[in-house]
C-alpha cells in the first residue's frame, strides 16, 4: 500500500468507528440494569434487589454528509483498494466525525426488600470525540493544489478526543410516588488530544504566475499521552507517540454527576428525567504538552511536499520532503497546566403508558452538549412483551442528522439473566459499509 493513503486510512478508521450517544432505545427500558448506570440513576428492574452488571458494549458514530465506507474502498478484482476520489465529491465544505463509545465492565446494585433505599457501584471506559475540518484538506492531499491555484484554502482541522476510566457511585431514595437516583462518578483520563480554540487556523496560497506556495499557520493543539513530541532539531517532520498506557489511575482527575427521577403518576402512566455527566471535567495532569506553529513560509516547489508524500510520488526524496515540512510547520513545545476536556452532558426527559398488559407506548427527549456543538432527538416507543421474559420493541425517532431513525429492541430476561441488543437505527446497525453512522448496544446482567 503505498504512503498516499495514510492520511485516507486514519480519517476511515475515524468514520468507522464513530453522531452523539443518544441510548434512546435504551432509555425506553428502564426495566434492564444498563438503563441505570447509562441513562438514569433512578432506574431499578422491578420486583429485584440485587443486580449485578455485567459487561455491555455501546457505540454511536457518524460522519457528516453521507460519504461511507464503501465510498472509499472499493473492490478490483479480488482485492480492495482505496479511491478517494468519490469520496470527496460528497463532502460538505465543512465536515465532521464524531464519536461515542463506552465499555461498563461491571457494576452492583442493591435496593432494600421495601424499595425505599437503594445503593449502586461500577466502572466503565469511555471514548469520545469529535472531528472537523474543510472539504479543501482532503481534497489538496489527494489532487494537489492545483484546482487552488490564485487562492487561499483553509486546511486546519479541529479536534476533541479523549477516553478515560469512570468509577462510580450513587444512592436511591423512594419517596411518594417518586424515585430518586444520584450517582458521583470519579474519572480517571487514559490519553488526549484537543486543538486550542483561538489557533487553529492553517491557510495555503498558490501564486498563479510562478506557482510558489505560501502556508501561513496559526495552529497549536494539546495533547497528554498520544504525542509526546514533534522533533524539530534537524531530523525531518518526526512525530513521537505517547505510551498510550490504559493505567487505571493516572495524574488526570476529573470528577461528573449524574442525577435522576422517576415518578409513577398512576397505575399505567410513569414519567422520568435524568441528567448525566454534569459538570464533567478532566484536567490533565500526566505529562500534559502545548504544541504551536506560528509561521509563514514560501515554498517554490510546484506542489506543496505534504501532497508527495502522501500521493507517493516515484521521484520522492522522502528526507527531503519531511524537512520541508519541518521548516515550514516549525513546532515547538511547552510543558503546561492548562490541558482540560469537558465530557459530554446529556439531557433525558421521557414516560412510558401501559397500554395493555403486554403492550407499553413511550416518549423521548434527548438533548446533548458536547465541546462546542447540542444535538437534540425526540422519539415515540412501541414495546410489545407476548412472554414475561421477553421484550421486542422499536422506536421512531428524529435527530439533527435524520427524520427517519427506525430503532429497534430484543431483550430476554428468564429467571435472573438479563441479555439484550438494541440499536437507534437498526439499519446503521448491519449496514455498517454502506451506511455514514453507526448506532448499537449490548449487555448481559443478573438481577435477582
Amino acid at each position: 500500500m503505498k504512503i498516499k493513503h495514510i492520511s485516507i486510512l486514519i480519517l476511515l478508521i475515524s468514520a468507522s468507528q464513530v453522531y452523539a450517544q443518544q441510548e434512546m432505545m435504551l432509555h425506553s427500558l428502564s426495566n434492564l440494569w444498563h438503563s441505570n448506570t447509562s441513562v438514569n440513576p433512578a432506574f431499578f428492574p422491578e420486583n429485584k434487589n440485587i443486580v449485578i452488571g455485567l459487561p455491555a458494549y455501546s457505540i454511536d458514530a457518524a460522519h457528516s454528509g453521507k460519504i461511507t465506507y464503501n465510498d472509499i474502498f472499493r473492490k478490483d478484482g479480488d482485492r480492495t483498494i482505496i479511491d478517494f476520489d468519490n469520496a470527496i465529491n460528497k463532502l460538505d465544505p465543512e465536515n465532521e466525525l464524531s464519536f461515542d463509545q463506552r465499555i461498563e465492565t461491571l457494576s452492583f446494585g442493591f435496593r432494600t426488600p421495601n424499595g425505599k433505599w437503594g445503593i449502586q457501584a461500577g466502572h466503565a471506559i469511555a471514548f469520545s470525540g469529535a472531528l472537523n475540518y474543510p472539504k479543501s484538506l482532503p481534497e489538496l492531499l489527494w489532487n494537489g493544489n492545483a484546482p487552488y491555484i490564485g487562492q487561499t484554502v483553509q486546511i486546519g482541522l479541529q479536534a476533541d478526543i479523549s477516553d478515560w476510566h469512570e468509577w462510580s457511585v450513587g444512592v436511591m431514595r423512594k419517596v411518594g410516588i417518586l424515585n430518586i437516583g444520584v450517582r458521583a462518578k470519579y474519572l480517571s483520563g487514559i490519553s488526549a488530544v484537543r486543538t486550542d480554540d483561538d489557533h487553529h487556523s492553517m491557510s495555503l496560497y498558490t501564486d498563479p504566475d510562478i506557482y510558489q506556495l505560501t502556508l501561513k499557520t496559526d495552529y497549536a493543539f494539546y495533547s497528554s499521552s498520544i504525542i509526546s513530541a514533534i522533533d524539530t532539531a534537524g531530523l525531518g517532520f518526526d512525530v513521537t507517540l505517547g505510551s498510550f498506557k490504559n493505567n487505571i489511575r493516572s495524574k488526570n482527575n476529573g470528577i461528573a454527576f449524574d442525577l435522576g427521577a422517576t415518578a409513577q403518576i398512576t397505575e399505567r402512566l410513569s414519567l422520568n428525567a435524568s441528567v448525566v455527566n454534569l459538570g464533567g471535567l478532566i484536567k490533565w495532569k500526566n505529562d500534559p504538552r502545548y504544541f504551536q506553529s506560528k509561521a509563514e513560509y514560501t515554498y517554490e516547489g510546484t506542489s506543496i511536499p505534504g501532497a508527495d508524500i502522501i500521493n507517493g510520488s516515484d521521484s520522492l526524496d522522502f528526507d527531503t520532503k519531511l524537512d520541508t515540512l519541518n521548516d515550514i510547520f516549525r513546532f515547538s513545545q511547552t510543558a503546561t497546566s492548562a490541558m482540560e476536556t469537558n465530557t459530554p452532558m446529556r439531557i433525558y426527559i421521557g414516560g412510558s403508558f401501559q397500554l395493555t398488559k403486554r403492550w407499553n407506548l413511550g416518549m423521548t427527549v434527548f438533548h446533548q452538549k458536547k465541546d462546542k456543538t447540542n444535538d437534540t432527538a425526540v422519539g415515540a416507543s412501541v414495546r410489545f412483551s407476548p412472554v414475561k421474559w421477553l421484550s421486542l420493541g422499536t422506536m421512531y425517532s428524529v435527530n439533527n442528522r435524520s427524520a427517519a431513525n427506525l430503532g429497534f429492541h430484543l431483550a430476554v430476561t428468564p429467571g435472573p439473566i438479563q441479555v439484550y441488543f438494541l440499536s437507534d437505527n437498526l439499519l446503521n446497525a448491519f449496514s455498517l459499509k454502506s451506511s455514514p453512522a453507526a448506532n448499537l448496544r449490548a449487555g448481559l446482567s443478573l438481577a435477582f
